[in-house]
């Protein structure tokens, strides 16, 4: 690969980043996924963490869901200039994502990246849900009754009119799908970066819940220095075509 290449990769990837610190990750924004742990190879050469393809595996039970979270991941990642590839084009049936026991099937995930000219798997599968309830005790301002003028206009004193005032408490059940994803080298097989994520359900609408997710997903793998030396993406002004002297003195002729 030529350092050209390399440096507007590079650059590239810091100006996916920018833009992706805008629509990302703190509660401040509302984004229902939360990334909870990351661990990323210590060990990772530079040619390891130059990503050239993703191929997007979802491994969930509902094949529709598949479906859907894999082309919506590809979407977003097309958005941003990074070649990727739907999984279920050359794995069509989910269970053969994973092997007895519920591991993924690296085989089968690096023959299809292989022939989609992808240089990782990126996979996301759901490892459980859990219940998070919130008890808020709510509020008072009291106690009751407050010093205040009587109520036809009487005397300053203790009156039930200027009573106290309370919110009553109460208690939020949020549910939270917890899931896994991982950035898998298919050359050496190796696993380069995992992260944990926790989603709080029915948050945001599923397309802007996953596209969130998937943001999420991107900004940390370039947050640990994985490097995207992609195509120019698609939103982007192409440049203009070089000015030839010879065809100028013809600029004004009709063609032939």
């Amino acid at each position: 690969m030529s350092v050209r290449k390399l440096f507007a990769g590079l650059l590239f990837s810091g100006i996916s980043l920018l833009a992706l610190s805008g629509c990302a990750v703190g509660p401040e924004n509302n984004n229902p996924t939360q990334l909870t742990a990351q661990w990323v190879d210590p060990a990772a050469t530079f040619e390891q963490k130059t990503i050239t393809g993703l191929l997007v595996a979802a491994v969930v039970e509902n094949p529709t869901n598949r479906r859907i979270f894999e082309d919506i991941a590809c979407d977003v990642l097309a958005l941003h200039g990074i070649p990727s590839t739907p999984s279920y084009r050359a794995i069509p049936q989910a269970s053969n994502l994973t092997i007895l026991g519920g591991g993924l099937n690296y085989s089968a995930l690096f023959s299809a990246a292989r022939l989609a000219k992808a240089s990782n798997v990126l996979a996301i599968h759901q490892t459980g849900t859990k219940t998070n309830v919130i008890y808020d005790p709510g509020m008072t301002w009291g106690p009751d009754p407050f010093w205040g003028p009587g109520p036809w206009g009487g005397p300053f004193g203790p009156d039930p009119f200027w009573g106290g005032w309370a919110i009553p408490p109460s208690i939020t059940q949020q549910n939270i799908i917890e899931s896994n994803t991982e950035l898998v080298s298919v050359k050496t097989g190796a696993v380069l970066w995992t992260g944990a994520f926790s989603t709080v359900s029915n948050q945001a609408p599923i397309t802007q819940a996953l596209q969130e997710y998937v943001g999420m997903v991107l900004q940390a793998i370039l947050n640990n220095g994985f490097l995207i030396p992609v195509s120019m993406p698609n939103y982007q002004i192409q440049p203009a075509a070089k000015f030839n002297p010879q065809s100028a003195g013809n600029a004004g002729a009709l063609p032939r």
